[in-house]
């Protein structure tokens, strides 16, 4: 794997950031290569002998990003998900109780971040700014996007969120100095960004020019 040079020095922001604070956000565009960036960081920790908890607003997302991990680092990486059958996800988390080193990566929705961590060194919290971080129904009510921070606090890890369109929470802190910042703001193979145009509906429907 060979990262472009806007990975190369997003990332060199991200660890440069990691020096100073212990929660750090990533704004990628769409297709910048974030996914690569976490991937490296996995690969860092995971020879430190820590674990990894990569966390996505939904279920659906989690298959692409299971397959393009799991090339990588094998059997390593463990899924957990509210659609896992019941017996799956409490085999899981006993296998996480007795053999931490056993799953030193979990791939998972809001719901992983209850699982038995023992050696946690860093939580991706990837489209940090979705709402369906936030549990609704049925109780208990959290946002697993803030709880991940709290989870990382317990056990002296380091968080990176990651998003195209950070949430406005997030931005603050990383412009107040809360949270560090780095930016990737280059698709990756040089693709083109689509072009925005502003358009005044209401202008549009007063002069009847809507087509």
């Amino acid at each position: 794997l060979v990262l472009s040079e806007a990975q190369e020095n997003a990332l060199a922001k991200v660890r440069s950031g990691f020096t100073t604070h212990d929660h750090v956000l990533l704004r990628g565009v769409t297709s910048s290569g974030k996914t690569e960036l976490y991937a490296t960081l996995i690969e860092e920790v995971i020879r430190a002998g820590g674990q990894v908890l990569y966390l996505l607003p939904e279920i659906a997302l989690t298959t692409q990003v299971i397959g393009r991990l799991r090339a990588r680092f094998g059997d390593q990486v463990a899924v957990f998900h509210s659609r896992l059958a019941q017996r799956e996800r409490t085999e899981l988390w006993l296998r996480m109780q007795r053999d931490p080193a056993a799953h030193p990566v979990v791939i998972g929705a809001r719901s992983a971040i209850f699982l038995p961590f023992h050696q946690l060194r860093l939580v991706v919290v990837d489209e940090e700014h979705d709402p369906s971080y936030k549990q609704q129904d049925p109780a208990p009510r959290y946002n697993a996007r803030d709880m991940a921070l709290v989870l990382a606090t317990l056990h002296g890890a380091r968080v990176l969120l990651g998003s195209a369109t950070p949430s406005l929470e997030s931005l603050y802190n990383a412009r107040s100095g809360k949270f560090g910042y780095a930016e990737l703001l280059t698709r990756y193979g040089e693709g083109t960004l689509p072009a925005i145009v502003r358009v005044d509906l209401g202008e549009a429907q007063r002069k009847r020019t809507m087509r």
